[in-house]
Formats: structure tokens, C-alpha cells, sequence
């Protein structure tokens, strides 16, 4: 993950258009000029009529500086500091005294100024918050809905049939993720597999409905499982950004109890034999999905039996990392499953999302599929 430490911004900021913004920052603009006029009262009128002007500029000024450093850069606060104390000495030592005669008509045009400062301020804060209240109100309404897509796109996964018990979820960063957990039943075959779209929101979230919908396609097909990689990759290839791929993990149990899996780029899979304490990695060193233009996909095979785990899941798991910046790690994932082997899948889960809970804040999409052969 590319960090940008030079920008602290939160995303309202980053995504609001800039002509708004200059809505904005000019609404602070004149709210806060007029504090030049309320210096010049509390200070009798300490000012010339140009010195006057030159305050009220400046004090106006010198709140949209602090605002775009606390918006768009805080790398700019030395300088707004800078400006501030070097102008506002100069304008001080420029300053003056006010006959006692002409402070009254003086008082007046600085309440005046007061007065259509904050006026105009207040204008363009309205203008401002109705403009942005209803673009933000449209964008709501739009994540909510990609948040209702991707939930359908992405459900919980909770399944018991005679040969399996099945548990599988996946917890977006934001409101629309990138992974994907899913399991697909043709015949005498089932399929399971997991997923993880480089990036995060929309974007992520659209190319895993491509990629989940090539795959289901395909599944249904009865293809082998290395076909439908390699034709996935392919199509997704050419309808994808430039800069996205993802990886992924498939599991397809087959009448014989054979398994066959394959993975692209991602963390092995995990396979606890009921007889061990041990556990197999299963893992082929393939590029990621659509990370290249033709890239053909291998399987390789295990067995499976009676009281079996296996276990896949998304890097946003091993990748947590505490306040000491250590990541969360496959061991510890291991060891909780290992010690909790014979509990119901959705148990074990539970235990895994409360040690990550307590271990470190999510920084990204955290996803497991939990399989257990009966």
C-alpha cells in the first residue's frame, strides 16, 4: 500500500471539486476578514484607511491558508505560520492613532465592514453546503446501492450439505470491497474459491463482479478448472484498468474425493488432514489474475477425507499489523485453527476476527472461506 504522508486529508476533501472549493474558501475569506475590522474597533482606530484594507485582506488570507493546509497540505503550515507572523508585525508597526473626534464615524464604517463580511461569508457557506449537500446526497444514495449489489454479490457464506460444511465471509474496508468468497455445486463437482481485487471501493468492487460472473459462467460449463483461469484471465484482461489484476485460490472437489486446486498470485491454500497436526500449503507460483495478456493457469491435486479443513483467505488477514507495525502472520491463523479444529466453522471464524480485532486496526478487505469435508 502506497502511503501519502504529505496530504492529510480526509476523502471529502480530496473528492470535492475545486470550483466548490473555491466556494468555500472564499465564504472563510470574508467571515474571517472581518476580523481586520474588529481590530481596528477594539484598537480605536488605530489604523490608516489603507492600512485598514491591508488588515482586513489579511486576516482573510490568513484563514484560507490555515484551511488549505489542514485540508489539502500540511506540508504549507511553516509558511502559513511564517506568513502570518511576518505580515501581521508589519501591519502593526504601521499603525497608528485615530483623532478621538473622528472615532465615531470610524466605528461605524468598521460595523459596516463587519457586517457585510460576515454577510457575504455566510452567503457563500449557504451556497456552498447546498451545493455539496446535494452532490453528496446523490453520492450516498449511490454507495448505498453499490453496498446493496455488492452484499448480493458477496453473501455470507453458511452451508451444510452431505459431503461438506461450508463458511465463508468477507469484510470490506469500505463500503463496496474487493474480495470475494464463493461456492458453486455443478453435479457431482463443487467448487470453492476465494478472491482479492487489487485496490479498494468501486472500481475493485466492479471488477470482482466481472470476474465472479466470467467464473459462474464458465463453472457452469463443466470446464476444467485450468481452462476456465486461463479464459478468465484473458477476458478480464481486456475490459479491465491497466493497473488492476487480482489473485485468488480455487478448490474443486471432485465425486472421487480428489482435489483439485490451483492459485494466482495469492496466499497458499491451507489444508488440515484430520489425522495431522500439520498443515499442507497448497500452492502453484502463477501471476495474479488479468496480470498479463496470456498467462496459462495449472492445477495440481490432493485428497481429501473425513473431518478435513481447508482454509483460504485474503492477505487483509496475515497483513494486520499491531502498534509495532508486525503483521498478524499465518502462524497465528494456524494455531487458531488448530486449536480450535473441532469447533463449528462459524466458531472458528469467530476466534480469528476477535484475536484480529485485538490485534490491530483493518487496513484492507479481510476474507475466509473455511471448508470441511464430512
Amino acid at each position: 500500500m502506497i502511503k501519502n504522508n504529505s496530504l492529510p486529508k480526509s476523502k471529502f476533501w480530496k473528492y470535492i471539486p475545486f470550483r466548490r472549493y473555491l466556494i468555500f474558501v472564499s465564504a472563510i475569506f470574508f467571515l474571517f476578514s472581518g476580523f481586520g475590522f474588529i481590530i481596528d474597533l477594539l484598537s480605536l482606530g488605530s489604523f490608516s484607511e489603507l492600512l485598514l484594507f491591508f488588515n482586513v485582506i489579511y486576516s482573510g488570507i490568513v484563514a484560507v491558508l490555515y484551511v488549505y493546509t489542514f485540508t489539502r497540505n500540511l506540508k504549507f503550515l511553516p509558511f502559513t505560520i511564517l506568513f502570518q507572523i511576518v505580515v501581521g508585525i508589519s501591519i502593526w508597526r504601521g499603525a497608528g492613532h485615530l483623532p478621538l473626534s473622528e472615532f465615531p464615524q470610524r466605528a461605524f464604517f468598521d460595523a459596516v465592514g463587519i457586517l457585510v463580511t460576515i454577510f457575504l461569508g455566510y452567503i457563500l457557506f449557504v451556497i456552498f453546503i447546498n451545493k455539496e449537500g446535494l452532490r453528496n446526497f446523490r453520492l450516498q444514495a449511490e454507495m448505498d446501492l453499490a453496498q446493496d449489489l455488492h452484499s448480493n454479490l458477496v453473501p455470507k457464506l453458511e452451508i451444510v450439505n452431505d459431503r461438506f460444511e461450508i463458511f465463508g465471509v468477507s469484510n470490506p474496508t469500505d463500503e463496496v470491497g474487493g474480495d470475494l468468497v464463493d461456492y458453486f455445486e455443478n453435479g457431482t463437482s463443487h467448487t470453492c474459491y476465494i478472491a482479492d481485487v487489487s485496490g479498494h471501493g468501486v472500481a475493485a468492487g466492479s471488477m470482482m463482479g466481472m470476474f465472479k460472473s466470467t467464473i459462474r459462467v464458465l463453472l457452469n460449463k463443466d470446464e476444467q478448472l485450468s481452462s476456465i483461469l486461463t479464459e478468465t484471465s484473458r477476458t478480464i484482461y481486456n475490459l479491465k484498468k491497466k493497473t488492476m489484476f487480482l489473485t485468488c485460490a480455487f478448490l474443486k472437489f471432485n465425486s472421487n474425493n480428489t482435489v483439485e486446486y490451483s492459485t494466482a498470485g495469492h496466499l497458499p491454500i491451507l489444508k488440515l488432514a484430520n489425522d495431522s497436526n500439520n498443515f499442507d500449503e497448497l500452492i502453484i507460483k502463477h501471476l495474479p489474475i488479468a496480470a498479463t495478456k496470456d498467462c496459462i493457469y495449472t492445477t495440481n491435486s490432493t485428497v481429501c477425507n473425513k473431518n478435513d479443513l481447508f482454509i483460504l483467505l485474503t492477505d487483509g488477514i496475515t497483513e494486520t499489523t499491531d502498534k509495532k507495525d508486525e503483521d498478524f502472520g499465518m502462524e497465528k491463523v494456524k494455531q487458531i485453527i488448530l486449536n480450535n479444529r473441532h469447533d463449528e466453522l462459524s466458531q472458528i471464524y469467530e476466534k480469528i476476527n476477535n484475536k484480529l480485532a485485538l490485534f490491530g486496526k483493518q487496513n484492507d478487505d479481510q476474507s475466509i472461506l473455511l471448508i470441511r469435508c464430512l
